[in-house]
């Protein structure tokens, strides 16, 4: 009897024994993963900043420095030629060129005139602002945003369609054009602020075809011009 109580004790430590063996295993198991889990993570953030980085990074074509954004079209973020006229691409690494970016274009001192690629869609603020020698800018009708002092400060600049796609003239968008003589108002346009056109005291004259830009007209003391009566009269509305 004493044997085989013996036998029971000495069987239970080697079972405890056992378990705790067993226990950790599977603890260094879990650990082991805890590690490579951890390694995949970072390896995982370290590739997000990567491509990241990759995106923001600023490159260049001929004149132009550009960027390539997250939906995988372009931005041009500035432009170090001397042309007078500018034809700004359409596209750059076969990427469709959607945004003229801040400031892309502030301060040119001798680009005459400007034409904005057709897809093209935002013009940010300050794009164009400080161009001294800047006369005309044919902007695409895909153009849907236009940002606060995008053409301010070009005194050479004479007239200015917005395209119907834009819906609101942002603050100061042409402040300080003194040679600006008419702007053409499409009838996407719904809003404009107060100082859109501040210190542009050679305008006079509102192309328009809506409720819209008849009324600013009158409230500014603008000469009002009905596109539509010119399509259908021509010069006879004058």
């Amino acid at each position: 009897m004493e044997e085989r109580r013996k036998w029971l004790r000495d069987a239970g430590i080697l079972v405890m024994v056992l378990i705790a063996i067993i226990g950790i295993a599977a603890a260094e198991q879990e650990d082991r993963y805890d590690v490579t889990g951890e390694i995949e993570a970072v390896s995982g953030t370290e590739a997000d900043a990567s491509e990241t980085e990759s995106l923001s990074s600023d490159r260049q074509c001929g004149g132009y420095r550009y960027r390539i954004l997250a939906d995988d079209t372009v931005e041009v973020t500035a432009y170090e030629g001397s042309e007078t006229t500018l034809f700004i691409p359409a596209y750059m690494e076969d990427k469709a060129v959607t945004v003229i970016g801040p400031a892309a274009f502030k301060g040119n001192g001798t680009v005459q005139r400007i034409y904005l690629p057709p897809g093209a869609m935002e013009i940010g603020e300050e794009a164009f602002a400080g161009c001294k020698e800047l006369q005309d800018i044919y902007i695409t009708e895909t153009v849907e945003r236009i940002g606060e002092r995008a053409m301010a400060d070009c005194p050479l600049l004479e007239e200015i369609v917005f395209p119907e796609a834009v819906s609101r003239i942002e603050s100061m968008t042409c402040q300080g054009d003194t040679g600006l003589r008419q702007v053409t108002i499409q009838p996407g346009v719904s809003g404009i602020a107060e100082d859109a056109f501040a210190e542009c005291d050679a305008l006079r004259l509102v192309y328009g075809e809506s409720g819209f830009a008849q009324c600013y007209a009158q409230e500014n003391d603008f000469v009002y011009v009905d596109m539509e009566r010119i399509r259908e009269e021509g010069n006879l509305v004058w």
